[in-house]
């Protein structure tokens, strides 16, 4: 209300000092040069201080307006509402980590698993080599079993069982058809 009565000063006050321009050109064109003067500097004075008002205006809506918004934010309600956002922030933030330190937890548990399946899997080939070379030692001839030692050994750098094992059919039907 005393927003709009000020609004409206200040254009009144313009606009009897736009008049108060207008007047004081017609009176130059007259040839009234000392009531020229006087109008002008009045009319000047008059925008002055219109200006000058809504210049106050802004600075007292301004003002209003932060008075406002920090009345507001220190209301008791918005104060419960802050405090209620921060509490969910905060379990949503524990749940984040939760499940990222799950993530974790399965990330290093499927590591472990995976190392104790290839440490497994090199024992069984060395078992399985250990086994081989046993078996077909006596029923070898010493050249022979030396290529087959070779061949036995490059399968198992690689980790291949089922190479090792048809080289094993291979050097007994060998041997059998040798014999």
């Amino acid at each position: 209300m005393v927003t709009k009565i000020i609004l409206y000063a200040v254009l009144a006050t313009a606009s009897l000092a736009m008049l108060l321009l207008l007047t004081g050109f017609g009176c130059l064109n007259w040839g009234l040069a000392g009531l020229t003067a006087l109008i002008y500097d009045l009319a000047g004075k008059l925008m002055l201080s219109a200006f000058s008002l809504l210049l106050l205006l802004g600075c007292s809506l301004l003002l209003q307006s932060i008075h406002r918004e920090l009345a507001g934010y220190w209301r008791r309600d918005a104060s419960a509402l802050r405090r209620v956002l921060v509490l969910q922030m905060r379990h949503d933030n524990s749940c984040q980590r939760l499940q990222q330190k799950k993530k974790q937890l399965r990330y290093w548990q499927e590591l472990k698993r995976h190392r104790l399946l290839a440490a497994n899997n090199r024992k069984h080939s060395r078992d399985l080599y250990k086994a081989l070379s046993a078996e077909l030692r006596p029923a070898m001839a010493a050249d022979r079993y030396k290529a087959f030692q070779k061949q036995l050994k490059h399968y198992r750098k690689q980790a291949n069982p089922e190479a090792m094992l048809v080289l094993r059919e291979q050097a007994i039907c060998q041997s059998s058809s040798a014999g």
